[in-house]
Formats: structure tokens, sequence, C-alpha cells
């Protein structure tokens, strides 16, 4: 009996989809679309999210001293840096040392430096963070205290830069959040009226099957069936599209992206967050066949 009733819900949903072909590949279409958008957004958050925690593993602090400091009032603010459990190392950089780097960084430029009469730059101490510190918001607590010891004119950790980052951090998780929204609708409304018109196309079998006893429940299953499919079906096709593309992208780009970024490798979605890509794509299909079937009551389905 089990098996005579499994035959027949596999036979109707390969019916439904061979004589739907177009409507089934539209619902198809919009659902791989939707994932391939939020798989993207996804990713690179992933990625920035990665580039971030690289980047802030590599952060040095520069910390600047007033010109007028002499060698006792140097060394007691590398004493009271030293103090902080934060900071792994501390080195001086004196003026000369500074314009000395400024000059090999300028190589072949260094020309616009000869005119000058005095060295403009400022003695600073160059600190290293300790790896468990490593947090934008343990570094910004370093940040404050360090401001209050006297003699230090300027801090510098790359903070306008991690400023902007964060700001485009954000609204690229907010983008991505409200197309995915908007994107999962759409294609819960189509999933939810290619349903119907399955219904539609088989109004007169749904009849008849009603009248030789058939339950609701076993009407619906082929339907949920359907939905389920084009679910998983276009999130799988969606995670494969972006896969490739990322393969694309890190083959022919990862050099130039390494001599920019720092060598840091674009990374794919891991086997429990492609799994929960397909999930969503099953609880999309399951979801739309749900809404098109419970707004049918002419059929009591």
């Amino acid at each position: 009996m089990i098996i005579n009733k499994t035959r027949y819900c596999l036979r109707s949903v390969i019916s439904n989809i061979k004589s739907n072909i177009l409507i089934n590949i539209t619902a198809l279409t919009t659902i791989t679309f939707t994932f391939v958008i939020f798989t993207t957004f996804l990713l690179l958050v992933i990625n920035l999210s990665e580039f971030k925690k690289n980047w802030i593993e590599r952060v040095h602090v520069l910390v600047y001293l007033e010109d007028k400091l002499n060698i006792g009032s140097i060394n007691i603010i590398k004493n009271s840096l030293e103090e902080h459990p934060e900071i792994s190392n501390v080195r001086f950089v004196s003026k000369k040392e500074a314009l000395e780097s400024l000059k090999d960084s300028l190589k072949g430029q260094d020309g616009i430096l000869e005119h000058l009469n005095n060295n403009p730059l400022p003695n600073s101490f160059e600190i290293n963070i300790n790896p468990e510190f490593l947090d934008i918001e343990s570094i910004e607590n370093l940040i404050d205290k360090i401001d209050k010891i006297k003699g230090i004119t300027d801090i510098e950790y790359g903070q306008k830069w991690l400023e902007r980052f964060n700001g485009f951090f954000y609204f690229l998780k907010i983008t991505g959040m409200t197309i995915g929204a908007f994107l999962f609708i759409s294609s819960l409304f189509i999933i939810s009226n290619t349903i119907k018109l399955m219904v539609y196309s088989r109004r007169d079998e749904i009849e008849i099957m009603k009248l030789v006893g058939s339950t609701g429940r076993f009407i619906k299953i082929p339907f949920y069936i359907e939905g389920l499919l084009q679910g998983i079906t276009g999130s799988a096709v969606a995670l494969l599209i972006v896969y490739i593309i990322h393969e694309i992208i890190t083959f022919n780009i990862a050099l130039g992206f390494n001599f920019y970024f720092g060598n840091n490798t674009l990374i794919f979605l891991n086997t429990y967050q492609s799994s929960i890509i397909i999930l969503c794509g099953l609880i999309l299909g399951l979801t739309g066949t749900f809404i098109s079937l419970k707004s049918l009551k002419e059929f009591k389905i």
C-alpha cells in the first residue's frame, strides 16, 4: 500500500513537471537567482570578516611624541606603555630613524626630501599587541588609556581606515539582508503561483480522487514534493554557480588581491554553511507550497 502511494506521488510529480515545464523552469530560475545573490553577499561578508581579522592580527600602534621631550621623559613614557598587559613589545623609533625609513620607502623619489632644512618627523614608539587582545574593542580601550599619558601628541593604528571599513561592512550586511528578504519573498510568490497553476491543471483529477475517498493530505503530498525539489535544486545549482565563479576569481585574481591586501586566500562556504543554504532552499520550497495550498479553499485540499 505504501509502495503504491509512493509510486503515485512520484508519477504525479514527474507528470506535473513535464506538463508545466516552462512554469517550473521559471520558478527554478528565480530560486537559483535568489540564492546566487544571497550566497554572493554571504561570501563577501565572510571574506571581508576574514580580511579584517587578518589585518587586526598584523596591526601596529604608532605613538608620536612631543619634540621637547628629553631621554628621561621618553623612558618614562616607554615604561608606562610596557605596564599595559595588552602590549607585547615597545620599540622606540627616533626622528632620524623615521626619516631614513621614509627615504627608503621613497626610493627613486627621495629628491623631494633634499630641500628639508630640519627633520619634520617626530620621535615615536611602535607598539605590538598581544594576540589575546587583537580585537577592535580591546585595541580601542588600549588607545584610550595610552592617550592619557603626558607627552604623547598623536596615536595612529589605521583607525580612520578601520572606521570606513566598518561602515562599508555594515552597509554591505544591511544591503544583503534587504535584497535577500526581497528576493526570498519574490521566490515565495513565484513558487506559490507555480503550485496553484499545477493544482488548476489537475483540478479534474483532484475532484475524482476526492470522490473515491482520497484524503486531503494524500492529494497534497505531490505538490509538497515538487516545492521541496524546486527549493533544493535551486539552492544547490546556486551554490554550484557561485563556487565556479569563486574558483575563477581565485585563480585569475588571487595574485593581484594578495599584492594589495596581503596573503589572504578567498575562502568558500564550509560544509555546514553550504548545508544551511540547502536547508533554506528546502524551507523556501515547502513554505511556498504551504501558502499556495492554504489559499486554494475552493478545492478544500
